[in-house]
C-alpha cells in the first residue's frame, strides 16, 4: 500500500464487511471508495455490536487497524437501569439528553479515541452514523457523516407502533429516544462538511440541519451465476432479528399471515436467517414449517431455493440491503412500501407491495403458485441503480473535494 497518499481516518459503528450485516455491508461500501484514493486509518467503535467476527475485509482495506473495547454504559446510565419501577427510570431516561446506544460512549472510550488519533495528520474524516458524532470533536480535519436514516424519525415510527399495540411504557422510551437524537442531530450534524443518507425521503428530514446532502444508496454485488430454475415452495426471511424493525417484522407476519398460508399451502416452509432474535420470536419460530437458521456467511443457496423472499417491515429508515440482495439473486420479492423505501425497486415492476396481512398473504401464495418475470426485472434494476462501482466512484469524488 502506498505511504504517499493522502490520511483518512474512518470511524465505524460495527466492523465493515462485504457480506452479511447489512449495516456492516454499507460500511464497507465507503471504505472500500475511500480506500482506493486515502490511507485509511480504521476505528470500529461497536456501539451497534461487533458483526461478523472477521476483521479481514478491513484490515485488507487498512493503513490502521482498532477496535475498540466497549467495556459498559456510563454511569448515570448504569444507575438509571438499576431502577426499579419503570416510571421513575422513563423519567431518568428523558432527563439523559442521550440516545442510549450512546451509553456506551464513555468519558474512558472516548479518551483512549482521542489518544489514538493524536497527531495524525487527516486530511478527511468519516464518522458512519449520526450516534458517534459526539467522536467528531476529537478528530482532527474536516469531518463527515453518513447519517445512513434518520434516527429520529425512525424512533418516532417505532413509538407509534408501540402505542398502537398499547404498550405505552415502551412508547414512551421509545418517544424519548426520539427526541434525545434530534437533540443530538440539531446540536452536531451542522458542522458536518458533507451528509450522507441512504434514501432522498432521509435526506430531505436531515437537510433542515445541513444542506451539504447527497443520497448514496445501499449497493449489492450481482452473482455472477443465477438460474431462474425450479424454486421451492420455501418462503425467505433474511435479516438481522436483534434490529427492532426486522424482529417486529416476522413476530407480525408468524402471527398475522403465517397460519394462513400453512393452511391453505401444507407443504409450504419458512426459512428464517439472521442472529440475534429475542424469546418470544424464537418460541413463534417452533411453529411446523419453520426452521430458524440463524446467522449464515453464504446465503445463495437459500436465495436460490426460496419461490418467494420477504421484506414485512413497518418501521426504520435508509434502505434494505437484504431486498436488494435478494434482488439480485432474481428472486421474487414481497415487501411493505417501507420494507422498499429507500430503493429503486418499484411495485409491479420489480416487487409486489403489501402493507395489511391480507395484501401480503394474496401476493406471497401467488408469487409461489404463479412465478411471474418480476424478479428479474428486479435483478435488472439493481444492476443499473445499485452498482457498487457507480456508487464508488461518486463517494471517491465527493471525498475528493473536500481532502484539501
Amino acid at each position: 500500500m502506498s505511504t504517499d497518499r493522502p490520511r483518512l481516518l474512518f470511524v465505524a459503528p460495527i466492523l465493515p464487511a462485504d457480506g452479511g450485516n447489512g449495516l456492516a455491508m454499507r460500511q464497507g461500501q465507503f471504505l472500500a471508495a475511500y480506500a482506493r484514493d486515502f490511507m485509511v486509518d480504521v476505528a470500529v467503535v461497536p456501539l451497534a455490536g461487533a458483526g461478523v467476527n472477521d476483521a479481514r475485509f478491513a484490515t485488507a482495506l487498512a493503513h490502521r487497524f482498532r477496535q475498540f473495547e466497549l467495556s459498559g454504559p456510563d454511569s448515570f446510565f448504569s444507575l438509571l437501569q438499576r431502577l426499579k419501577d419503570p416510571s421513575a427510570r422513563l423519567a431518568a431516561f428523558q432527563t439523559y439528553q442521550r440516545p442510549s446506544i450512546t451509553a456506551q460512549l464513555t468519558t474512558s472510550v472516548q479518551r483512549e479515541f482521542a489518544g489514538w488519533v493524536v497527531g495524525e495528520n487527516y486530511r478527511l474524516v468519516h464518522i458512519g452514523r449520526l450516534y458517534l458524532l459526539a467522536l467528531a470533536g476529537l478528530c482532527p480535519g474536516p469531518w463527515v457523516v453518513d447519517a445512513d436514516e434518520d434516527d429520529a424519525t425512525v424512533y418516532q415510527q417505532f413509538a407509534t407502533a408501540s402505542a398502537r399495540r398499547g404498550r405505552l411504557h415502551r412508547s414512551a422510551w421509545l418517544q424519548a429516544e426520539a427526541v434525545h437524537f434530534s437533540t443530538l442531530t440539531a446540536r452536531l450534524l451542522p458542522g458536518a462538511a458533507q451528509v450522507f443518507t441512504a434514501s432522498p425521503s432521509d435526506a430531505a428530514r436531515l437537510s433542515a440541519h445541513n444542506p451539504a446532502l447527497w443520497v448514496i444508496p445501499n449497493v449489492v454485488m450481482l452473482p455472477r451465476r443465477v438460474s431462474p430454475g425450479q424454486r421451492e415452495r420455501r418462503v425467505l426471511f433474511v435479516g438481522t432479528l436483534g434490529y427492532g424493525p426486522n424482529h417486529e417484522a416476522m413476530l407480525w407476519f408468524i402471527k398475522h399471515c403465517w397460519p394462513n398460508l400453512r393452511k391453505t399451502i401444507p407443504d409450504l416452509h419458512l426459512d428464517i436467517v439472521g442472529g440475534g432474535p429475542a424469546d418470544a420470536l424464537l418460541r413463534l419460530a417452533r411453529q411446523p414449517g419453520i426452521t430458524w437458521h440463524g446467522w449464515q456467511k453464504n446465503l445463495s443457496g437459500f436465495y436460490a431455493r426460496a419461490g418467494v423472499v420477504i421484506v414485512p417491515v413497518h418501521a426504520g429508515g435508509g434502505s434494505r440491503i437484504k431486498m436488494l440482495e435478494a434482488a439480485a439473486f432474481g428472486c421474487p420479492i414481497v415487501a411493505t412500501s417501507v420494507g422498499a423505501a429507500g430503493t429503486n425497486l418499484l411495485p409491479k415492476r420489480d416487487f409486489m407491495m403489501a402493507d395489511n396481512p391480507a395484501q401480503f398473504i394474496n401476493a406471497v401464495r401467488r408469487s409461489l403458485q404463479r412465478p411471474s418475470r418480476l424478479g428479474w426485472a428486479a435483478r435488472q434494476t439493481v444492476a443499473r441503480q445499485h452498482n457498487p462501482a457507480v456508487w464508488q466512484a461518486k463517494i471517491r469524488a465527493i471525498a475528493s473535494k473536500l481532502a484539501v
